[in-house]
């Protein structure tokens, strides 16, 4: 359809999961797209994907970056307005996931990672994003958050902090930024990620019991259902739309959540650690 033809796009973490399915229906609407992860070869799989669609591969580019480091993740930034002449849309996608762990058993190393790489990243990205939308005249910044938050899911209290932290600064960037044309949301996904799925295989009883418990009785495709949600957001059908948290969940939200919880150690980033080391 275009409906992003002549935008300019950054999506972090945009290697994996919810981030791949927008780099990639992003892509297919004519936008230009900058993506992060912290792992250059995550990227690999990019590669032929990208290359698929047609013309895609001029329109995209890949950048090294930790979102838990202001000065990498800011580059970011400025770097995809450098490439491409501008920035219009922001997707904050990466979030850092420690492992579960009971509230007072939890070191505040955890809180500061898990804050920096989603809530500060979110900020960081927006404070450097701001001119350049100015300059082009309004420009979109979707965040995102999770049911967790909504629930006050059990052993993932920073999770769920950082996760109403970005719900709240998405409606103060709304209200502050809204005179420039920068429309600001946040999306609550239910989707198949790369996340979902290290889930699953160490809960799996539990999430064959949420899947059922969705109206919709599975989990969203990340391309096709999450990223077609956002894309109404960042489209200009989504022009009056701002300072508000969208559900792209089929329904999760609606219902109680599943009986049972996971499993307090549970670890879903497992050999991808990652520390707070860009906060001060």
């Amino acid at each position: 359809m275009k409906r992003l033809e002549g935008k300019v796009a950054i999506v972090t973490g945009g290697t994996q999961g919810i981030g791949q399915g927008v780099v990639l229906r992003f892509l297919k609407e004519g936008a230009s797209v900058a993506y992060c992860s912290r792992n250059a070869k995550n990227n690999e799989a990019m590669v032929p994907l990208i290359a698929a669609i047609s013309g895609a591969a001029a329109r995209a580019r890949y950048i090294q970056a930790d979102v838990g480091v202001k000065d990498q993740i800011q580059g970011v930034v400025h770097q995809a307005a450098k490439l491409f002449g501008g920035v219009d849309i922001v997707i904050n996608n990466a979030q850092g996931i420690a492992p579960l762990r009971a509230i007072e058993e939890k070191p505040d190393a955890d809180y500061a990672m898990t804050l920096a790489t989603g809530f500060y990243h979110s900020l960081w990205t927006g404070q450097a994003a701001l001119p350049y939308m100015k300059q082009r005249g309004g420009g979109r910044i979707i965040n995102c958050s999770s049911h967790w938050a909504l629930q006050g899911m059990p052993y993932a209290s920073d999770y769920a902090i950082t996760k109403a932290a970005n719900e709240a600064l998405t409606r103060t960037m709304a209200n502050e930024w809204g005179r420039f044309n920068v429309l600001v949301n946040c999306f609550v996904p239910a989707g198949d990620s790369f996340a979902y799925k290290q889930y699953k295989t160490q809960n799996r009883k539990l999430c064959e019991a949420i899947e059922r418990n969705i109206p919709m009785s599975r989990m969203g495709d990340c391309e096709t259902d999450i990223a077609g949600g956002i894309l109404g957001l960042v489209s200009e059908n989504g022009r009056y739309i701002t300072g508000t948290t969208i559900y792209i969940d089929g329904g999760a939200w609606l219902v109680h959540p599943a009986e049972g919880e996971h499993e307090a150690g549970t670890d879903i980033h497992t050999g991808r650690a990652q520390s707070a080391t860009g906060v001060h």
